[in-house]
């Protein structure tokens, strides 16, 4: 049995009481021998006979006494032990003979599962459960157990006999509430459903068959009964990776496209749908089978024609499509988008202002995280932040400000640490990563600073490690407790040398990074990487330390005490090159975001930008952190290969920023050559050549960009250093290509560097670099059409 999942069993005997006190000793004691003689009469019947005679009816009624008397024990888990078991008897002992069809369809024999459910409901279910949630958990299995019975099994598959058809659903109800109503008091570990997806799919692929089932009144109910039970368990965000396996996910997408389909179970599907969204392995399923436009469409057929209908059908699906899809899309930071996400935005702020000030922490069903969970995944974008924090629209605020209304949350949820409440943990997790957010804004910092009360809360949550924390999922967009309430010090501190630069000069050796090695002439490399991509990160280190002259750091191998941002702010000022490593996770990453401010705007570092990805290019902070050095790019070619060119660009770039170095620092050793020319003449030269290049500067300014013909262009370039291999490369012939080529630059020209580079290595096998690159958009934008004669350099 795995270790993920651990599951109570309870032996439970029909002959006696699973707990023996002396009462219960007294009791009787022969009902499964009741049941075994029935089963064998039952065998003995005829097709032909259809009676139920008295024999068979005396066992019926003795049978029914026995169950009747079952309430006369004390322990409640007890009764209900042999309640299911007995259920479990009657589902695979009697009622799977197919020799008498007739006998247990009769009315009269079925009462005995009525007997059954009249001496549950004495049973306070939902009170035991409540109480004892191991218990719970052998009832949930026990039911998965009984939903495994063949005569189950052939119901489900649609291979049930008419005659048994009705009791059979009734029973199969019965058991999926028995399901239902336990998995509300578990708390599930990740891999708890893993031996139950062929159970848990049968039950979806039955749903799809039967969803429009109208022959029978009765499947309505049992359709129901099943996606209400797949809304609770994707609740158990940490479940939705075994559910993604059922293709609940594409089913749920496929039914709210469908136009004929009841209004209620689309509904339905729209709360799984949101439940699997929280997860981001539930996001990608979404994504994958087409959820986005699939979404869009039932918000035109239904949503939007019904935009004025405040109904709470309507209300509630509005506000479902809006939670859903900003979890599976990622918004980009333009102006376009934020205008499309501020309705979003708008509910957002009020579900958690709502939430957050009401005794329970709830609002219109949501608990208080799960918007502000939303809220930290769009949040890493600035603008949104900006937005959420300045302008968003909110009623009912009691606090003085936004700001002041997100600390005092926090604060609220700083007992979670104390208590087994997940969702109150979950709450302020997402809290201080939101408040971390905002803490790398210089024009939220004061009004942070002047809060004391968040001040001491933050100090004293920043060194709790989780030991206490309840096993659950966090999104992978969320840092701990520790290392959020750190990242927000870090940012508020007066002394930091990120908010304030340092006066004083860092001495490059002032510690090595390996203390067992002293090696100057190694290469000093700090690596800077997200989480999400350690895999990649190990292959990685792993491959640049077999060059001896490397010498690498990372925070897996070197971080080994509680003071983790200090050790990492002091690996990026002792190294001598910083490697980003980045990716989706990296940009939103606000750990990363921290460490690339550190390294690019105080310490104006040396880093190069690495690609994890082939697909991603980097914008919003990032994008505008990276624009200049060379960047490399993985799985463009095999992984070897790109390591190699890694390596040389950390080593050729050492070797021409010691170059640089000595060009200024150094004094010639030897005496300069002097011409015999006089400073006369040298002056006169140094004037003609300066006239010459003026010259040929207004040979070109003076005419209008759009009658430029080649030779223009070229002194146009030549004059802002253009390399000569790139302007050839282009070869433009007309000013007004030159143009309309600005245009096309205009959107991203990280991606037409992309494109110009492969040209470029393939024409003369050699890399373009950057900030060569960049010169040129420089150049490029520079120019602006005119109706006048003469050109405009903007």
């Amino acid at each position: 049995m795995s270790k993920a999942r651990q599951r109570t069993i309870h032996i439970v005997s029909l002959s006696e009481p699973s707990s023996s006190t002396k009462e219960e000793s007294k009791l009787p004691n022969d009902l499964p021998t009741l049941l075994l003689n029935l089963h064998n009469i039952l065998l003995k019947q005829s097709e032909a006979n259809g009676e139920i005679d008295s024999n068979i009816s005396q066992y019926i009624k003795s049978i029914q006494s026995k169950i009747q008397e079952l309430s006369n024990l004390t322990q409640p888990t007890v009764i209900f032990d042999i309640l299911q078991a007995t259920l479990k008897t009657y589902i695979d002992k009697l009622l799977s003979i197919k020799t008498c069809p007739n006998i247990i369809s009769n009315s009269s024999f079925q009462q005995i599962f009525n007997y059954l459910i009249s001496t549950q409901i004495t049973l306070n279910l939902s009170s035991i459960f409540e109480n004892n949630p191991l218990y719970a958990r052998t009832v949930f299995y026990r039911s998965f157990d009984l939903l495994s019975l063949p005569l189950m099994t052939d119901f489900l598959n649609d291979k049930c006999s008419n005659e048994l058809f009705s009791h059979m659903t009734l029973i199969f109800c019965i058991i999926i509430d028995y399901i239902h109503s336990t998995s509300g008091h578990i708390v599930f570990k990740k891999n708890d459903l893993h031996n139950l997806v062929p159970n848990l799919r049968l039950l979806i692929e039955y749903v799809d068959k039967n969803k429009q089932n109208s022959n029978k009144t009765c499947i309505p109910t049992t359709v129901k009964y099943i996606l209400l039970l797949f809304w609770t368990l994707a609740d158990k965000t940490i479940l939705v990776p075994t559910l993604i396996e059922t293709k609940c996910s594409n089913y749920a997408l496929k039914w709210i496209s469908m136009q004929d389909l009841s209004l209620d179970i689309q509904r339905i599907c729209m709360h799984i749908l949101y439940n699997l969204a929280r997860h981001e392995q539930g996001a990608e399923a979404l994504n994958n089978a087409n959820g986005i436009n699939i979404l869009k469409e039932f918000q035109q057929r239904v949503l939007k024609p019904n935009k004025d209908n405040n109904d709470k059908l309507y209300t509630e699906l509005r506000l479902f499509y809006c939670m859903i899809l900003s979890l599976i899309t990622e918004p980009k930071e333009n102006q376009e988008d934020l205008n499309n996400l501020r309705q979003i935005l708008d509910q957002l702020m009020e579900l958690i202002i709502d939430g957050g000030q009401s005794v329970d922490n709830r609002c219109k069903g949501f608990h208080v995280s799960e918007p502000i969970v939303v809220l930290t995944k769009l949040c890493v974008h600035d603008k949104i932040l900006q937005y959420v924090l300045n302008e968003s629209s909110i009623k009912n605020l009691k606090a003085k400000s936004r700001i002041d209304f997100f600390c005092e949350l926090l604060i609220k949820f700083r007992g979670a640490l104390a208590s087994e409440n997940d969702l109150d943990q979950l709450s302020l997790t997402a809290l201080f990563n939101i408040l971390w957010s905002v803490s790398f804004h210089d024009e939220y910092v004061e009004e942070l600073k002047s809060n004391s009360k968040f001040l001491i809360t933050v100090k004293s949550l920043a060194n709790d490690h989780g030991e206490a924390w309840v096993d659950q999922y966090v999104p992978k967009h969320m840092s701990c407790v520790s290392k959020a309430a750190n990242g927000v010090l870090w940012n508020l501190d007066e002394n930091n040398p990120a908010r304030s630069i340092r006066t004083t000069t860092i001495p490059e050796t002032k510690k090595t990074l390996q203390t067992d090695i002293n090696i100057i002439d190694r290469t000093r490399v700090m690596i800077s990487y997200s989480h999400a991509d350690k895999e990649f990160c190990h292959q990685f280190i792993d491959a640049l330390q077999k060059d001896s002259r490397l010498q690498v750091w990372v925070d897996f191998a070197y971080c080994h005490t509680e003071d983790f941002w200090e050790e990492i702010a002091e690996a990026i000022e002792q190294s001598n090159v910083i490697l980003f490593l980045m990716s989706k996770d990296y940009q939103d990453s606000k750990s990363c975001r921290q460490e690339v401010m550190y390294a690019k705007d105080v310490l104006k570092k040396r880093f190069i930008p690495i690609y994890v990805k082939k697909d991603f290019v980097a914008t919003s902070w990032l994008g505008v952190r990276i624009v200049g050095p060379q960047y490399i790019r993985f799985e463009k070619k095999l992984f070897d290969d790109t390591i190699e060119e890694v390596i040389k660009l950390i080593i050729e770039d050492k070797k021409q920023q010691k170059s640089d170095k000595k060009k200024v620092i150094e004094p010639s050793t030897t005496s300069p050559i002097i011409d015999n020319k006089s400073i006369e003449d040298i002056k006169n030269e140094t004037k003609s050549t300066e006239d010459n290049h003026i010259k040929s500067n207004r040979n070109y300014s003076k005419i209008p960009v759009e009658q430029w013909k080649k030779e223009n262009i070229a002194q146009y370039f030549d004059d802002n250093y253009i390399h000569q291999e790139l302007i050839d490369l282009y070869d433009f012939r007309h000013g007004i290509d030159l143009l309309l080529y600005r245009q096309c630059l205009r959107p991203d020209w990280q991606i037409e560097y992309n494109a110009i580079s492969e040209r470029y290595e393939e024409k003369y096998n050699t890399k373009l670099y950057r900030d060569q690159f960049v010169r040129f958009v420089g150049a490029v934008h520079r120019l602006e059409s005119s109706n006048s004669k003469s050109c405009i350099i903007s």
